[in-house]
């Protein structure tokens, strides 16, 4: 499962980085300066932030006070994401991408005692002392 979370922040980081300079760099983004409704451009910004979460828990992915906090983020998000992709039914790719994230992000919210730290005795987070 340790695997699987760094698996699931180097493909948030990777995919929302992605979407992130598409749609700062799109024909809606940077370049329409000045014309207004830059939705697009925000967005990006939005999706920069998401992509960040997996550089700032990396270095303590492995411990339940982060690891609590970031797949409650990702879930939102990749969950959110799936359910307006699929209603507006217009991106598949991107559906299928956020189903996929959002899924892991669940299995591993839902299992996190099992693989998880605590970060004061380093043992494993649903163990009784």
């Amino acid at each position: 499962m340790k695997k699987m979370f760094a698996i699931l922040l180097v493909l948030n980081l990777l995919f929302e980085l992605m979407a992130a300079l598409s749609l700062i760099a799109g024909p809606e983004g940077i370049r329409a300066i000045g014309l207004g409704n830059q939705w697009s451009m925000h967005y990006g910004f939005a999706a920069l932030a998401i992509a960040s979460v997996s550089l700032w828990a990396w270095p303590q992915r492995q411990h339940a006070a982060l690891v609590s906090p970031v797949l409650g983020i990702l879930l939102t998000f990749h969950t959110g994401l799936f359910v307006s992709l699929m209603v507006a039914g217009d991106q598949v790719a991107g559906s299928v991408i956020h189903a996929v994230l959002a899924l892991l992000s669940w299995l591993l919210f839902l299992t996190k005692k099992k693989w998880c730290l605590e970060q004061e005795t380093g043992r494993p987070a649903g163990e009784v002392n």
